[in-house]
Protein backbone atom coordinates (compact mmCIF):
# COMPACT_ATOMS: atom_id res chain seq x y z
CA UNK A 1 0.00 0.00 0.00
CA UNK A 2 1.40 3.39 -0.93
CA UNK A 3 0.60 6.44 1.12
CA UNK A 4 0.30 9.58 -0.98
CA UNK A 5 2.41 12.50 0.13
CA UNK A 6 2.29 15.84 -1.65
CA UNK A 7 5.73 17.26 -2.21
CA UNK A 8 5.38 20.90 -3.18
CA UNK A 9 9.05 21.64 -2.77
CA UNK A 10 10.31 22.82 -6.11
CA UNK A 11 11.17 25.82 -8.16
CA UNK A 12 9.42 26.85 -11.34
CA UNK A 13 11.51 26.17 -14.42
CA UNK A 14 9.37 27.78 -17.10
CA UNK A 15 9.75 27.21 -20.82
CA UNK A 16 11.89 29.73 -22.65
CA UNK A 17 8.98 30.84 -24.83
CA UNK A 18 6.05 31.93 -22.74
CA UNK A 19 3.18 34.39 -22.85
CA UNK A 20 2.59 37.11 -20.30
CA UNK A 21 1.52 35.88 -16.87
CA UNK A 22 -0.95 37.60 -14.54
CA UNK A 23 0.27 37.53 -10.94
CA UNK A 24 -1.67 38.76 -7.91
CA UNK A 25 0.30 40.05 -4.94
CA UNK A 26 -0.65 39.90 -1.27
CA UNK A 27 -0.88 43.72 -1.11
CA UNK A 28 -3.63 43.70 -3.77
CA UNK A 29 -1.58 44.65 -6.84
CA UNK A 30 -2.04 42.75 -10.10
CA UNK A 31 1.07 42.40 -12.29
CA UNK A 32 1.30 41.43 -15.96
CA UNK A 33 4.60 40.24 -17.38
CA UNK A 34 7.00 37.30 -17.49
CA UNK A 35 8.60 35.14 -14.79
CA UNK A 36 12.36 34.53 -14.83
CA UNK A 37 15.11 33.02 -12.65
CA UNK A 38 12.92 30.87 -10.46
CA UNK A 39 14.37 29.27 -7.33
CA UNK A 40 13.22 27.92 -3.98
CA UNK A 41 12.92 31.42 -2.53
CA UNK A 42 11.00 33.11 -5.35
CA UNK A 43 11.50 34.55 -8.83
CA UNK A 44 12.16 37.68 -10.90
CA UNK A 45 9.13 39.31 -12.52
CA UNK A 46 9.54 41.51 -15.62
CA UNK A 47 6.61 43.88 -16.17
CA UNK A 48 5.11 43.88 -19.68
CA UNK A 49 4.37 47.62 -19.63
CA UNK A 50 7.79 49.12 -18.96
CA UNK A 51 10.19 46.19 -18.49
CA UNK A 52 10.56 46.94 -14.80
CA UNK A 53 11.99 44.07 -12.78
CA UNK A 54 10.79 42.91 -9.37
CA UNK A 55 12.37 40.26 -7.17
CA UNK A 56 9.50 38.41 -5.45
CA UNK A 57 9.44 35.64 -2.87
CA UNK A 58 6.61 33.12 -2.93
CA UNK A 59 5.12 34.57 0.25
CA UNK A 60 4.65 37.95 -1.53
CA UNK A 61 1.88 36.37 -3.59
CA UNK A 62 -1.81 36.43 -2.81
CA UNK A 63 -2.92 33.31 -0.85
CA UNK A 64 -3.24 30.40 -3.26
CA UNK A 65 -1.35 32.16 -6.07
CA UNK A 66 1.89 30.26 -5.48
CA UNK A 67 0.09 26.92 -5.69
CA UNK A 68 -1.75 28.09 -8.82
CA UNK A 69 1.49 28.97 -10.62
CA UNK A 70 3.10 25.69 -9.67
CA UNK A 71 0.09 23.85 -11.08
CA UNK A 72 -0.14 25.96 -14.27
CA UNK A 73 3.42 25.14 -15.21
CA UNK A 74 3.27 21.50 -14.10
CA UNK A 75 5.51 21.64 -11.08
CA UNK A 76 3.23 20.45 -8.33
CA UNK A 77 4.44 16.89 -8.23
CA UNK A 78 2.58 14.15 -6.44
CA UNK A 79 5.13 11.68 -5.13
CA UNK A 80 4.98 9.00 -2.48
CA UNK A 81 6.64 8.18 0.78
CA UNK A 82 8.64 5.08 -0.19
CA UNK A 83 6.96 2.06 1.39
CA UNK A 84 8.29 -1.48 1.76
CA UNK A 85 7.13 -4.74 3.28
CA UNK A 86 8.52 -5.47 6.73
CA UNK A 87 7.66 -7.75 9.65
CA UNK A 88 6.10 -6.90 12.99
CA UNK A 89 6.96 -9.15 15.92
CA UNK A 90 5.13 -9.08 19.26
CA UNK A 91 7.02 -10.51 22.24
CA UNK A 92 5.41 -12.00 25.32
CA UNK A 93 6.81 -9.17 27.47
CA UNK A 94 4.65 -6.68 25.52
CA UNK A 95 7.49 -5.34 23.37
CA UNK A 96 6.98 -4.75 19.63
CA UNK A 97 9.77 -5.14 17.07
CA UNK A 98 9.60 -4.00 13.45
CA UNK A 99 12.20 -4.88 10.83
CA UNK A 100 13.10 -7.39 8.14
CA UNK A 101 13.33 -11.09 9.03
CA UNK A 102 16.53 -12.18 7.27
CA UNK A 103 16.83 -15.72 8.63
CA UNK A 104 14.73 -18.17 10.61
CA UNK A 105 15.24 -21.63 12.11
CA UNK A 106 13.06 -23.86 14.25
CA UNK A 107 14.37 -22.08 17.34
CA UNK A 108 15.63 -18.62 16.34
CA UNK A 109 14.63 -15.56 14.32
CA UNK A 110 17.09 -12.94 13.04
CA UNK A 111 15.69 -9.44 12.51
CA UNK A 112 17.47 -6.63 10.66
CA UNK A 113 16.76 -2.91 11.02
CA UNK A 114 18.99 -0.96 8.62
CA UNK A 115 22.51 -2.20 9.54
CA UNK A 116 21.60 -3.68 12.93
CA UNK A 117 20.77 -7.37 13.37
CA UNK A 118 19.06 -8.94 16.40
CA UNK A 119 18.58 -12.65 17.10
CA UNK A 120 16.05 -13.99 19.63
CA UNK A 121 14.33 -17.25 20.53
CA UNK A 122 10.97 -18.13 18.98
CA UNK A 123 9.63 -19.06 22.39
CA UNK A 124 9.55 -15.34 23.19
CA UNK A 125 6.89 -14.71 20.51
CA UNK A 126 3.44 -13.69 21.73
CA UNK A 127 1.87 -14.02 18.25
CA UNK A 128 2.83 -15.15 14.72
CA UNK A 129 5.10 -12.86 12.73
CA UNK A 130 2.99 -10.36 10.74
CA UNK A 131 3.79 -8.70 7.41
CA UNK A 132 3.14 -4.94 7.31
CA UNK A 133 3.69 -2.01 4.95
CA UNK A 134 5.97 0.63 6.45
CA UNK A 135 8.06 3.62 5.40
CA UNK A 136 11.30 2.39 3.85
CA UNK A 137 13.43 4.80 5.88
CA UNK A 138 12.40 3.04 9.12
CA UNK A 139 13.95 -0.31 8.20
CA UNK A 140 16.33 0.36 5.27
CA UNK A 141 19.32 2.58 4.67
CA UNK A 142 19.36 4.60 1.45
CA UNK A 143 21.83 2.13 -0.05
CA UNK A 144 19.69 -0.89 0.88
CA UNK A 145 16.60 0.76 -0.55
CA UNK A 146 18.37 1.58 -3.81
CA UNK A 147 19.79 -1.93 -4.21
CA UNK A 148 16.35 -3.44 -3.63
CA UNK A 149 14.34 -1.16 -5.92
CA UNK A 150 16.75 -0.34 -8.75
CA UNK A 151 16.48 -3.82 -10.29
CA UNK A 152 12.68 -3.37 -10.53
CA UNK A 153 12.84 -0.14 -12.59
CA UNK A 154 12.51 -0.39 -16.38
CA UNK A 155 15.30 1.77 -17.84
CA UNK A 156 13.15 2.48 -20.92
CA UNK A 157 10.25 3.95 -18.91
CA UNK A 158 10.81 7.66 -18.32
CA UNK A 159 7.96 8.13 -15.85
CA UNK A 160 9.02 5.19 -13.69
CA UNK A 161 12.58 6.51 -13.53
CA UNK A 162 11.23 9.95 -12.63
CA UNK A 163 9.08 8.53 -9.81
CA UNK A 164 11.96 6.38 -8.56
CA UNK A 165 14.24 9.44 -8.52
CA UNK A 166 11.68 11.31 -6.36
CA UNK A 167 11.62 8.36 -3.93
CA UNK A 168 15.42 8.34 -3.80
CA UNK A 169 15.35 12.06 -3.09
CA UNK A 170 13.13 11.42 -0.07
CA UNK A 171 15.56 8.73 1.10
CA UNK A 172 18.38 11.33 0.84
CA UNK A 173 20.09 9.31 -1.91
CA UNK A 174 20.69 12.50 -3.89
CA UNK A 175 23.37 11.28 -6.31
CA UNK A 176 21.36 8.19 -7.27
CA UNK A 177 18.27 10.37 -7.67
CA UNK A 178 20.16 12.65 -10.06
CA UNK A 179 21.25 9.66 -12.14
CA UNK A 180 17.66 8.46 -12.58
CA UNK A 181 16.40 11.96 -13.38
CA UNK A 182 18.97 12.04 -16.20
CA UNK A 183 17.85 8.60 -17.43
CA UNK A 184 14.25 9.83 -17.40
CA UNK A 185 15.32 12.95 -19.30
CA UNK A 186 16.99 10.92 -22.06
CA UNK A 187 13.89 8.75 -22.47
CA UNK A 188 11.62 11.81 -22.51
CA UNK A 189 13.74 13.51 -25.21
CA UNK A 190 13.62 10.42 -27.42
CA UNK A 191 9.85 10.25 -26.96
CA UNK A 192 9.48 14.02 -27.42
CA UNK A 193 7.59 14.12 -24.10
CA UNK A 194 7.63 17.87 -23.38
CA UNK A 195 5.52 17.76 -20.18
CA UNK A 196 7.78 15.16 -18.60
CA UNK A 197 10.88 17.08 -19.67
CA UNK A 198 9.51 20.20 -17.97
CA UNK A 199 8.90 18.29 -14.76
CA UNK A 200 12.38 16.78 -14.87
CA UNK A 201 13.99 20.20 -15.44
CA UNK A 202 12.21 21.57 -12.39
CA UNK A 203 13.05 18.52 -10.28
CA UNK A 204 16.73 18.64 -11.28
CA UNK A 205 16.96 22.32 -10.40
CA UNK A 206 15.44 21.55 -7.02
CA UNK A 207 17.78 18.60 -6.52
CA UNK A 208 20.87 20.67 -7.37
CA UNK A 209 19.91 23.17 -4.70
CA UNK A 210 19.37 20.34 -2.22
CA UNK A 211 22.78 18.88 -3.04
CA UNK A 212 24.41 22.29 -2.73
CA UNK A 213 22.64 22.83 0.59
CA UNK A 214 22.47 19.25 1.78
CA UNK A 215 22.47 20.05 5.49
CA UNK A 216 19.50 22.38 5.10
CA UNK A 217 17.68 19.97 2.79
CA UNK A 218 18.17 17.12 5.25
CA UNK A 219 16.75 19.24 8.08
CA UNK A 220 13.71 20.19 6.00
CA UNK A 221 13.07 16.63 4.89
CA UNK A 222 13.26 15.50 8.53
CA UNK A 223 10.59 18.07 9.44
CA UNK A 224 8.38 16.82 6.59
CA UNK A 225 8.75 13.24 7.75
CA UNK A 226 7.84 14.15 11.31
CA UNK A 227 4.74 15.98 10.07
CA UNK A 228 3.83 13.06 7.81
CA UNK A 229 4.07 10.72 10.81
CA UNK A 230 1.94 13.18 12.82
CA UNK A 231 4.73 13.84 15.32
CA UNK A 232 4.04 17.55 15.32
CA UNK A 233 5.53 18.28 18.74
CA UNK A 234 8.95 17.17 17.47
CA UNK A 235 8.40 18.87 14.12
CA UNK A 236 7.73 22.20 15.84
CA UNK A 237 11.00 21.94 17.75
CA UNK A 238 12.83 21.10 14.52
CA UNK A 239 11.31 24.14 12.78
CA UNK A 240 12.56 26.38 15.56
CA UNK A 241 15.98 24.72 15.42
CA UNK A 242 16.16 25.22 11.64
CA UNK A 243 15.39 28.91 12.04
CA UNK A 244 18.21 29.20 14.58
CA UNK A 245 20.75 27.08 12.67
CA UNK A 246 20.19 28.64 9.23
CA UNK A 247 19.46 32.38 9.63
CA UNK A 248 20.50 33.04 6.00
CA UNK A 249 19.15 29.81 4.57
CA UNK A 250 19.30 29.19 0.84
CA UNK A 251 16.14 27.05 1.19
CA UNK A 252 14.28 29.49 3.39
CA UNK A 253 11.35 29.61 0.98
CA UNK A 254 10.57 25.96 1.70
CA UNK A 255 10.98 26.56 5.43
CA UNK A 256 8.40 29.35 5.23
CA UNK A 257 5.98 27.03 3.40
CA UNK A 258 6.31 24.40 6.11
CA UNK A 259 5.87 27.00 8.84
CA UNK A 260 2.74 28.42 7.22
CA UNK A 261 0.98 25.09 6.82
CA UNK A 262 2.15 23.58 10.13
CA UNK A 263 -0.82 24.58 12.30
CA UNK A 264 -3.36 23.68 9.64
CA UNK A 265 -1.81 20.24 9.14
CA UNK A 266 -1.59 19.64 12.88
CA UNK A 267 -5.21 20.63 13.44
CA UNK A 268 -6.38 18.40 10.60
CA UNK A 269 -4.41 15.44 11.96
CA UNK A 270 -5.75 15.89 15.49
CA UNK A 271 -9.35 16.20 14.29
CA UNK A 272 -8.96 13.04 12.21
CA UNK A 273 -7.47 11.23 15.21
CA UNK A 274 -10.46 12.19 17.34
CA UNK A 275 -12.86 11.11 14.58
CA UNK A 276 -11.24 7.68 14.39
CA UNK A 277 -10.90 7.05 18.11
CA UNK A 278 -13.65 8.90 20.00
CA UNK A 279 -16.23 6.12 19.81
CA UNK A 280 -13.62 3.52 20.84
CA UNK A 281 -12.66 5.56 23.90
CA UNK A 282 -16.30 6.02 24.89
CA UNK A 283 -16.84 2.27 24.46
CA UNK A 284 -13.90 1.50 26.75
CA UNK A 285 -15.09 3.90 29.44
CA UNK A 286 -18.68 2.64 29.30
CA UNK A 287 -17.65 -1.02 29.27
CA UNK A 288 -16.09 -0.65 32.72
CA UNK A 289 -19.36 0.68 34.10
CA UNK A 290 -21.39 -1.98 32.30
CA UNK A 291 -19.55 -4.62 34.33
CA UNK A 292 -20.78 -3.10 37.61
CA UNK A 293 -23.98 -5.01 38.39
CA UNK A 294 -24.68 -3.17 41.64
CA UNK A 295 -24.69 0.35 40.19
CA UNK A 296 -27.59 2.69 40.93
CA UNK A 297 -29.13 4.01 37.71
CA UNK A 298 -29.70 7.57 38.95
CA UNK A 299 -26.05 7.88 39.98
CA UNK A 300 -24.94 6.20 36.78
CA UNK A 301 -26.90 8.59 34.56
CA UNK A 302 -25.47 11.57 36.42
CA UNK A 303 -21.98 10.14 35.98
CA UNK A 304 -22.50 9.64 32.23
CA UNK A 305 -23.67 13.22 31.77
CA UNK A 306 -20.98 14.92 33.88
CA UNK A 307 -17.88 12.80 34.49
CA UNK A 308 -17.64 10.42 31.53
CA UNK A 309 -17.13 13.16 28.88
CA UNK A 310 -14.27 14.61 30.95
CA UNK A 311 -12.62 11.20 31.30
CA UNK A 312 -12.72 10.74 27.52
CA UNK A 313 -11.25 14.19 26.93
CA UNK A 314 -8.46 13.72 29.44
CA UNK A 315 -7.45 10.48 27.71
CA UNK A 316 -7.09 12.36 24.43
CA UNK A 317 -5.01 15.09 26.07
CA UNK A 318 -2.55 12.36 27.08
CA UNK A 319 -2.70 10.48 23.77
CA UNK A 320 -2.13 13.53 21.56
CA UNK A 321 0.97 14.79 23.33
CA UNK A 322 3.09 13.81 20.28
CA UNK A 323 0.96 16.16 18.19
CA UNK A 324 0.50 18.98 20.70
CA UNK A 325 2.24 19.12 24.07
CA UNK A 326 0.08 21.98 25.42
CA UNK A 327 -3.38 20.52 24.88
CA UNK A 328 -6.10 20.92 27.48
CA UNK A 329 -9.69 19.72 27.75
CA UNK A 330 -11.10 22.92 26.26
CA UNK A 331 -8.93 22.54 23.17
CA UNK A 332 -10.21 18.98 22.77
CA UNK A 333 -13.74 20.43 22.74
CA UNK A 334 -12.80 22.84 19.95
CA UNK A 335 -11.13 20.12 17.88
CA UNK A 336 -14.03 17.69 18.32
CA UNK A 337 -16.47 20.36 17.13
CA UNK A 338 -14.47 20.65 13.88
CA UNK A 339 -15.31 17.05 12.89
CA UNK A 340 -18.43 18.42 11.15
CA UNK A 341 -16.09 19.66 8.40
CA UNK A 342 -15.22 16.05 7.57
CA UNK A 343 -17.25 12.96 6.79
CA UNK A 344 -18.10 11.21 10.05
CA UNK A 345 -18.81 7.59 10.82
CA UNK A 346 -22.34 6.82 11.96
CA UNK A 347 -22.98 4.67 15.03
CA UNK A 348 -26.05 3.03 16.51
CA UNK A 349 -26.96 2.22 20.11
CA UNK A 350 -30.21 1.26 21.80
CA UNK A 351 -31.80 1.18 25.25
CA UNK A 352 -33.45 -2.17 24.50
CA UNK A 353 -35.85 -3.45 27.14
CA UNK A 354 -34.47 -0.80 29.50
CA UNK A 355 -36.06 2.03 27.49
CA UNK A 356 -38.66 2.56 30.23
CA UNK A 357 -35.94 3.70 32.65
CA UNK A 358 -35.76 6.98 30.70
CA UNK A 359 -39.32 7.81 31.69
CA UNK A 360 -42.23 7.92 29.28
CA UNK A 361 -41.50 11.39 27.88
CA UNK A 362 -37.89 10.70 27.02
CA UNK A 363 -38.54 7.14 25.91
CA UNK A 364 -41.19 8.20 23.36
CA UNK A 365 -39.62 11.52 22.29
CA UNK A 366 -39.66 11.68 18.51
CA UNK A 367 -42.69 9.49 17.89
CA UNK A 368 -45.07 11.06 15.37
CA UNK A 369 -47.96 11.13 17.79
CA UNK A 370 -45.98 13.41 20.11
CA UNK A 371 -44.93 15.95 17.46
CA UNK A 372 -45.99 19.47 18.36
CA UNK A 373 -46.53 18.76 22.05
CA UNK A 374 -43.50 20.83 23.03
CA UNK A 375 -45.02 23.88 21.36
CA UNK A 376 -48.50 23.28 22.78
CA UNK A 377 -47.45 23.06 26.43
CA UNK A 378 -45.65 26.42 26.25
CA UNK A 379 -42.65 25.15 28.27
CA UNK A 380 -39.02 25.78 27.43
CA UNK A 381 -36.55 22.95 26.93
CA UNK A 382 -34.87 23.86 30.24
CA UNK A 383 -38.21 23.63 32.09
CA UNK A 384 -38.94 20.23 30.59
CA UNK A 385 -35.47 18.96 31.52
CA UNK A 386 -35.95 20.21 35.09
CA UNK A 387 -39.33 18.47 35.32
CA UNK A 388 -37.80 15.28 33.97
CA UNK A 389 -35.03 15.36 36.57
CA UNK A 390 -37.56 16.02 39.32
CA UNK A 391 -39.72 13.12 38.11
CA UNK A 392 -36.71 10.83 38.15
CA UNK A 393 -35.83 11.99 41.65
CA UNK A 394 -39.37 11.31 42.91
CA UNK A 395 -39.45 7.92 41.19
CA UNK A 396 -36.18 6.97 42.82
CA UNK A 397 -37.40 8.22 46.17
CA UNK A 398 -40.55 6.13 45.81
CA UNK A 399 -38.44 3.11 44.93
CA UNK A 400 -36.25 3.59 48.00
CA UNK A 401 -39.32 3.93 50.25
CA UNK A 402 -40.83 0.78 48.78
CA UNK A 403 -37.59 -1.08 49.35
CA UNK A 404 -37.45 0.13 52.97
CA UNK A 405 -40.99 -1.22 53.54
CA UNK A 406 -40.11 -4.54 51.92
CA UNK A 407 -42.44 -3.87 49.00
CA UNK A 408 -41.11 -5.91 46.10
CA UNK A 409 -44.18 -5.62 43.92
CA UNK A 410 -42.60 -2.99 41.66
CA UNK A 411 -39.57 -3.61 39.49
CA UNK A 412 -37.09 -0.76 39.84
CA UNK A 413 -34.30 0.26 37.41
CA UNK A 414 -31.69 -1.52 39.50
CA UNK A 415 -33.58 -4.80 39.10
CA UNK A 416 -33.45 -4.44 35.32
CA UNK A 417 -29.75 -3.50 35.45
CA UNK A 418 -28.82 -6.56 37.50
CA UNK A 419 -30.78 -8.92 35.26
CA UNK A 420 -29.58 -7.46 31.95
CA UNK A 421 -26.59 -8.86 30.07
CA UNK A 422 -23.34 -6.90 29.95
CA UNK A 423 -23.97 -6.19 26.25
CA UNK A 424 -27.42 -4.77 27.00
CA UNK A 425 -26.04 -2.59 29.78
CA UNK A 426 -23.24 -1.35 27.52
CA UNK A 427 -25.69 -0.49 24.75
CA UNK A 428 -27.89 1.38 27.21
CA UNK A 429 -24.94 3.47 28.44
CA UNK A 430 -23.74 4.21 24.90
CA UNK A 431 -27.20 5.34 23.87
CA UNK A 432 -27.55 7.55 26.95
CA UNK A 433 -24.09 9.06 26.45
CA UNK A 434 -24.66 9.86 22.79
CA UNK A 435 -28.12 11.32 23.36
CA UNK A 436 -27.65 13.39 26.51
CA UNK A 437 -24.01 14.57 26.79
CA UNK A 438 -23.97 16.69 23.63
CA UNK A 439 -20.78 15.03 22.39
CA UNK A 440 -22.56 13.52 19.40
CA UNK A 441 -25.06 14.77 16.86
CA UNK A 442 -28.18 12.64 16.59
CA UNK A 443 -28.94 11.53 13.04
CA UNK A 444 -32.21 9.75 13.74
CA UNK A 445 -34.27 8.00 16.42
CA UNK A 446 -35.84 4.62 15.75
CA UNK A 447 -38.53 2.72 17.60
CA UNK A 448 -39.66 -0.89 17.71
CA UNK A 449 -42.63 -2.38 19.53
CA UNK A 450 -42.10 -3.89 22.93
CA UNK A 451 -41.72 -7.67 22.45
CA UNK A 452 -43.64 -8.37 25.64
CA UNK A 453 -46.89 -6.61 24.79
CA UNK A 454 -46.57 -5.93 21.08
CA UNK A 455 -46.62 -2.17 21.63
CA UNK A 456 -49.83 -2.04 23.69
CA UNK A 457 -48.17 -1.16 26.97
CA UNK A 458 -50.28 -3.69 28.87
CA UNK A 459 -51.23 -7.34 29.02
CA UNK A 460 -54.76 -8.68 29.33
CA UNK A 461 -55.94 -11.72 31.27
CA UNK A 462 -59.33 -13.37 31.38
CA UNK A 463 -60.34 -14.19 34.95
CA UNK A 464 -63.17 -16.69 35.34
CA UNK A 465 -65.22 -16.94 38.56
CA UNK A 466 -68.65 -18.33 39.58
CA UNK A 467 -70.02 -14.86 38.95
CA UNK A 468 -68.77 -14.80 35.39
CA UNK A 469 -65.63 -13.75 33.59
CA UNK A 470 -63.81 -10.41 33.38
CA UNK A 471 -60.86 -9.08 31.49
CA UNK A 472 -58.13 -7.38 33.49
CA UNK A 473 -55.25 -5.30 32.23
CA UNK A 474 -51.82 -5.30 33.80
CA UNK A 475 -48.96 -2.98 32.93
CA UNK A 476 -46.43 -4.74 30.73
CA UNK A 477 -43.54 -5.91 32.89
CA UNK A 478 -41.12 -5.46 29.97
CA UNK A 479 -41.82 -1.90 28.77
CA UNK A 480 -43.71 -0.67 31.88
CA UNK A 481 -46.27 1.07 29.72
CA UNK A 482 -43.96 3.03 27.36
CA UNK A 483 -44.81 0.55 24.56
CA UNK A 484 -41.56 0.87 22.59
CA UNK A 485 -37.86 0.17 22.53
CA UNK A 486 -35.75 3.18 21.60
CA UNK A 487 -32.52 3.26 19.55
CA UNK A 488 -30.58 6.13 18.03
CA UNK A 489 -28.17 6.80 15.19
CA UNK A 490 -25.47 9.36 15.92
CA UNK A 491 -22.21 10.72 14.56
Amino acid sequence: MINAFLLTLGSLMLPAQQSDEVVRLRDGRVLIGTIENQNLDGFDFVAATDGGRLNLVWTDLFPGESERLHEVFGYVNETVMPMVTAQRILLNNGRELIGRVVSETNLLIELRVKDTRTTFAKQLLAAPVEDIEIEAAIVLTAEQFYAERAVQIDASDGMKNYDFAKELEMMFAFEQAKAHFLIASEVAMLADDAPLLSRIDGALAQLEQMIANKEEATALEQIKRLMHRQRFTEAKLELAQYDADFPNAALRGEYLKLSQKFEKEREKSMVNYLRRHWFLRVMAVMRKQALEKTARLDSLMAWVESEAPQIVRQQFVEELVDMHDALDVNMIDELWALRVNYSSNSHTAGYGNGTWILGEERARAGLKETEGEDEQDGKTQQQREMEDRMKRYLDNLKTQQSAAKGDDSEVNPEDWWKAASVTSRLQWLLAYYSEFTGDYQLSSVKFSYCPGCGGLGYLETLEVSPDGSARKRYECSTCHGVQVKRSINFK
